[in-house]
């Protein structure tokens, strides 16, 4: 018996699938613990990047404006073949998807063709996919720094705020104004609900006032809501019930629409990874419940009263106790009500990977609703996701 043998015998155990999958990133995590144990020096497994890599939720959706960054900086690319170099994008036009995160643009531009689409190519005009580039830390391997990754934006902006000592005027992009902050803060942990929390900044104000604040990119992957986890926790002992009844109708209407697409097509047990015929969903969301989902409750890490909006790497300037925000800017909740409201919707999305409708259920606080799609024939865990946004992801039902 080798050495690799002995190994995996003896720490089988710890790995869900009783051996180490080197693309789930907890195993890989896992493994280089072990061998750093063993070895006595730190060892870091990359793999190439994948599409699921910067699109399996919405937390991953930075690293599209991580290589937007990369490129215009002219910065070189770890590569499967063992090579450093400097892409471009193959089509110009693709710099504006990657920066602004549009997901569902770069969908329909790479096709089925997730890992091998030529989006980018280096100076001797040779074509790239994603599975070319190799998967360093930065965008998603490990031991890639928060302040580096996926908080640069929010540290970005608490460092240009503090640069100014005492009370002072934030001005954002179009010259709208937040006055006496005496200082700005990260939103640190998570909620107390267990979810991804609604707050990223904190704005503390001479009169004692804390402004809670949600930092996003200029086309924001997603806006409140937290999920159906968020839905759960707004809606628990019976509040906000007309904000339930709304989500129940929904996966409702869901599931009808997507059953009788499987019936007409002929799709029933088929893995539906994929298949066109099978789009995300949504639906205008309703005026009266658009704040509490927005702002979302104490629990849920808020409730927010602004937003930030702009780009990842915020830049700006001081002039006397004045922060001068260059490339993004604050807007109140009401007044992002105002100018979006009629034109945000909830969406049901897929997850990425297998894909099988089912008449199964899930409990929201004694309320059912269809699970929609699950992993396996059969199997319990949910492969379709609730999140609200400013357009129209999929087809309106």
């Amino acid at each position: 018996m080798d050495v690799f043998d002995k190994f995996f015998k003896k720490f089988s155990y710890k790995f869900p699938k009783g051996y180490p999958d080197i693309n789930d990133e907890q195993d890989v995590l896992l493994l280089e613990s072990l061998m750093k144990e063993i070895l006595g020096e730190s060892i870091i497994l990359e793999k190439k990047l994948e599409w699921v890599d910067l699109s399996g939720a919405s937390r991953k959706y930075y690293r599209l404006s991580l290589i937007d960054d990369k490129i215009k900086k002219g910065e070189p690319f770890k590569l499967e073949d063992g090579r450093e170099e400097v892409l471009t994008y193959t089509d110009n036009s693709y710099s504006d998807l990657f920066a602004n995160q549009k997901v569902e643009d770069i969908k329909n531009v790479i096709g089925n063709r997730t890992n091998t689409f030529p989006l980018f190519k280096d100076s001797q005009g040779n074509e790239f996919g994603f599975s070319a580039i190799t998967k360093t830390k930065e965008l998603g391997g490990s031991g890639g720094k928060k302040a580096e990754t996926t908080e640069r934006q929010e540290r970005g902006l608490v460092d240009l705020i503090n640069s100014v000592e005492g009370t002072k005027t934030i001005v954002s992009k179009d010259g709208s104004k937040i006055e006496n902050v005496i200082s700005a803060e990260k939103y640190e942990g998570r909620a107390s609900s267990g979810s991804e929390p609604y707050s990223d900044v904190i704005l503390n104000l001479a009169d004692g006032t804390k402004l809670l604040v949600s930092a996003k990119g200029p086309s924001a992957p997603t806006l409140g809501s937290g999920g159906i986890r968020g839905i759960k926790t707004v809606t628990a002992g019976g509040a906000n019930p007309e904000i339930l009844e709304f989500v129940k109708n929904f996966y409702e209407d869901a599931y009808e629409y997507y059953a009788d697409i499987i019936e007409d097509e002929g799709l029933e047990g088929e893995n539906l990874y994929r298949n066109n015929l099978i789009p995300d969903v949504s639906i205008k969301v309703p005026q009266e419940i658009l704040k509490v989902l927005l702002t979302g409750t104490p629990e849920m890490g808020g409730p927010v009263s602004h937003y930030y909006i702009g780009d990842m790497n915020v830049s700006g300037s001081v002039d006397g106790q004045t922060v001068k925000i260059e490339n993004g800017g604050f807007i109140s909740v009401d007044d992002f009500i105002d100018k979006k409201g009629e034109k945000l919707y909830a969406h049901i999305r897929k997850r990425d990977g297998d894909l099988y409708f089912t008449d199964a259920q899930q409990n929201i606080n004694g309320v059912s609703l269809p699970k929609i799609f699950v992993k396996t024939p059969g199997g319990s865990g949910t492969q379709s996701r609730f999140g609200m946004v400013d357009k129209i992801r999929g087809v309106e039902i």
